[in-house]
């Protein structure tokens, strides 16, 4: 039988763990999401995938191939523009000339769909949506149907006041080929917002079939968490490769230390260095990891090639492909470190950072805010009596305003102070934000706008001010 991974997107709010992967190839206990949906499949004798690809398409295409090593047949149909979800399937209508199923690339479900086809046979359906039930359903299409399963009413991502069941649209659908028909090509055109309404307004029999199992959509990073430590857990029937040892699943070839803590449920990859008095809690970490002495890991995700030194601590964190995090590098809680990072010796992350891919920490930075532009981050700014930093990232308006605050309380109320600026934007911003912080303390600012450094020294010394600032772009900015 035939189905179709929608396996296009862009995984935006997966950032920063998707700006160089697409969100199909994001790993769940070490394999892709798209790996384990085909499992599913396959076990459900679904051997004929088309895929969908669009965004990094060769990433996808270069690790499945045709398929054969996952035991199914390949199809990839890339598109040419963003057509919405139907319009996507109708770009591989050729390939579509029997019964087949639709799945999304980013969710993690197991599903019984042997039963779910039969539903649809039984019902003689030309659709059945999956429907399940959730806690929450704005996030998602909310649907009710009659005693039979017939679809009555549905509503796309609903308000609270709009909520009238929290029985749910999985994103998964069983079709009969005569659909695609109703659908017009190299058009942006939607399963729930435009197919299903159309279906229902022309008296198509439209079913929704409510599965039970386990059902989860990997929309933002909160849901990645969530959904390895459920695998953990075996909340949800996946396969997870490694021999079981009492709490943990170890890879092959993986060489353990002494005095080495298994706490609660652990996945250890492939080739993997895990040093002495090391403990781990509820983690999974990847393939040819090293993990230094004394380090404690909790709740945290690691990809493929990653290198801990010694007593480093990390705290419901996600760490992507080939970073490196040096001695006694200090992680609060929910941060996301994207692929080939390097954070320093001592470093300390402060929850709820993100860090964008190929960034540098530097050894005893503490990290604060998301490092998202320019290439390191360094442990002070204050160096030489000057303040440097990237622009918008370590120096922006609020930065400059507490700087003038701060400078303004030194000097004292009612003194005056010289400002001064060359002509970027970034100084006339940056200077105004310092002018803002000196009159908040009650200090007089003369600002002498546009002006060479030189000037603004002579007048420093020939007039009644007690300090200035000249903000400047570095000449060497690029």
């Amino acid at each position: 039988m035939k189905a179709v991974i929608m396996a296009g997107g862009f995984g935006t709010r997966l950032k920063p763990l998707t700006n160089n992967l697409p969100k199909p190839m994001v790993p769940i206990v070490n394999k892709p999401i798209m790996a384990h949906t085909i499992k599913l499949l396959k076990h459900h004798r679904f051997d004929q995938i088309v895929a969908l690809l669009y965004y990094q398409p060769e990433k996808i295409s270069t690790y499945f191939k045709d398929g054969s090593a996952f035991g199914v047949k390949i199809d990839y149909v890339k598109a040419e523009d963003d057509f919405g979800t139907a319009g996507s399937v109708k770009n591989a209508q050729e390939l579509l000339d029997e019964r087949f199923l639709v799945i999304s690339g980013d969710v993690l479900t197991d599903f019984n769909l042997t039963d779910a086809l039969r539903f649809h046979q039984e019902k003689g359906s030309i659709a059945t949506i999956l429907l399940t039930h959730v806690s929450n359903p704005l996030p998602f299409g909310v649907v009710i149907t009659d005693n039979e399963g017939k679809i009555e009413r549905f509503l796309e991502k609903p308000s609270w006041g709009q909520v009238f069941s929290d029985t749910v649209n999985t994103g998964i659908y069983l079709f009969e080929p005569e659909v695609l028909d109703y659908i017009p090509p190299k058009t942006e055109f939607d399963f729930s917002k435009d197919l299903f309404p159309l279906l229902m307004s022309k008296g198509k029999p439209l079913y929704g079939y409510v599965a039970k199992g386990y059902w989860q959509d990997i929309g933002g990073l909160k849901q990645y968490q969530s959904v390895n430590l459920d695998c953990l857990e075996e909340a949800v029937h996946v396969e997870i490769e490694g021999k079981k040892q009492d709490n943990a699943w170890i890879g092959e070839n993986c060489i353990i230390g002494k005095n080495v803590i298994f706490d609660k449920q652990v996945v250890i990859g492939k080739n993997c260095i895990i040093k002495d008095n090391v403990f781990l809690s509820r983690s999974v970490i990847g393939d040819n990891c090293f993990i230094g002495e004394n380090c404690e890991i909790r709740d945290s995700i690691l990809w493929h090639h990653v290198k801990l030194g010694r007593s480093v601590k990390l705290l419901s964190d996600v760490i992507a492909n080939d970073t490196r995090i040096g001695n006694e590098a200090y992680f609060e809680d929910n941060v996301f470190v994207s692929d080939h990072c390097v954070i320093g010796n001592r470093a300390v992350i402060t929850a709820n950072v993100r860090i964008w891919p190929r960034k540098d920490v530097e050894e005893g930075a503490v990290l604060s805010t998301s490092l998202i532009w320019g290439e390191r981050w360094l442990r002070e700014l204050f160096t030489n009596s000057r303040v440097t930093g990237i622009i918008n990232a370590e120096v922006s308006p609020e930065f400059g305003a507490k700087l003038g605050a701060a400078f303004g309380a030194y000097l004292g109320k009612g003194n005056y102070v010289a400002t001064s600026r060359d002509s970027s934007e970034a100084a006339r911003m940056i200077n105004r934000a310092l002018i803002c912080g000196f009159m908040s303390t009650g200090v007089n600012v003369g600002d002498l706008r546009t002006m060479p450094i030189p000037i603004v020294r002579y007048a420093l010394r020939s007039g009644q001010e007690k300090g200035g600032v000249h903000v400047r772009q570095s000449p060497r900015d690029e």
